[in-house]
């Protein structure tokens, strides 16, 4: 298993203890906004500005460590960048689940023209979370 410090290396990143808490603070969370990671990680580094997580994780997500994931009317979330996959939101609470799937399997070469090279996949599935659709 490769550590966020060969991560960091492997991207020329300076390997700092701010950015290996932030990545740590985002894989425990799943899916993270700044807002979040910046109040966790305040109370191991109460100097810590937001500037700080801000610009981190910009960086991390230039050099595709973290991968942003956007979500309708809701503030951006970030997530460690392991490998293309769906995700489920719910439009009545806002949960956000990743959805065991590769999406490369979603849409394969049958579907995508064969003279077109997909890099990159983003899916994005709307609904009801089990608990909302029983409160409904």
């Amino acid at each position: 298993m490769q550590t966020f410090e060969q991560d960091l290396r492997k991207k020329g990143l300076k390997i700092t203890p701010q950015r290996i808490a932030i990545l740590e603070e985002v894989d425990k969370m799943g899916h993270a906004t700044i807002d979040e990671v910046y109040q966790n990680i305040l109370r191991d580094y109460p100097s810590i500005s937001l500037a700080t997580i801000y610009k981190n994780i910009l960086s991390l997500c230039e050099t595709e460590i973290l991968k942003e994931v956007k979500i309708n009317s809701q503030k951006q979330r970030y997530e460690i960048n392991r490998d293309d996959h769906p995700h489920l939101v719910c439009t009545e609470c806002g949960s956000l689940e990743d959805l065991p799937l590769k999406s490369n399997v979603m849409f394969n070469q049958s579907i995508i023209p064969r003279e077109f090279l997909a890099t990159n996949v983003s899916v994005t599935i709307y609904g009801l979370c089990p608990n909302c659709r029983l409160k409904s």
